[in-house]
């Protein structure tokens, strides 16, 4: 393992798991190694990474003798080491809470399935159709939130918004268009804004992507 002070970060930009941990140590300005884990060649199955990861996933983020296997716990580890973008008391804590468990069920089950069956699926069809209803529940709850609130809990930027941000960039490749969610639109706005924050492609650079367009 390494030293105390050394973040390392398993990863790949396809992944907005992944892209969640990078913000994080990226906005909280901290340092970090990144190790590519090609999930295109399935390199996140090879012998090498299952001693990492045994289910096969990213993120991973290893920090001194310390492994975390879930994005989430990354975040709520990494805002307890930095004091930024976390809680203050159970009450915030609950709250934000919220907005994770937000993420995994309509976001996660609904937005994100719709951008892998239209990018790397079967595209549009039944499979689709079933994850849309979610996507849409989840769409039809964000933006009235974000309509009288600037961010997503606690009044300011949070792990919420970072949980959260990720797949909401990625709404057009969904099927979205952004233009019809103007709360949502004006929060990425805000979010894209804050100290700290860049591309997937710049915190986590893997050679030959993006692939190029046919």
């Amino acid at each position: 393992m390494t030293d105390n002070l050394s973040y390392v970060l398993y990863g790949h930009p396809r992944s907005g798991n992944a892209y969640k941990t990078a913000l994080m140590l990226s906005m909280t300005g901290t340092p970090y190694e990144f190790e590519a884990v090609d999930l295109m060649t399935g390199g996140n199955l090879e012998a090498e990474y299952l001693k990492i990861n045994p289910l096969g996933k990213v993120p991973a983020l290893v920090h001194g003798d310390l492994l975390l296997r879930q994005s989430h716990d990354t975040l709520r580890y990494l805002a307890e080491q930095t004091g930024q973008f976390g809680p203050n008391g159970w009450a915030e804590e609950a709250r934000i809470g919220d907005w994770i468990g937000y993420q995994i069920d309509f976001l996660g089950y609904g937005v994100a399935r719709l951008r892998f069956e239209r990018l790397f699926g079967g595209g549009e069809g039944p499979v689709y159709d079933y994850f849309q209803v979610t996507a849409d529940r989840g769409m039809g709850i964000v933006e009235p939130h974000l309509a009288t609130n600037e961010w997503l809990a606690c009044g300011r930027p949070t792990i919420a918004d970072i949980a959260v941000y990720p797949v909401m960039s990625y709404l057009s490749d969904a099927g979205y268009d952004v233009g019809d969610f103007p709360a949502v639109a004006a929060w990425i706005e805000r979010f894209k804004a804050l100290p700290g924050f860049a591309l997937q492609t710049d915190l986590m650079p893997v050679e030959g992507w993006p692939p190029a367009a046919k």
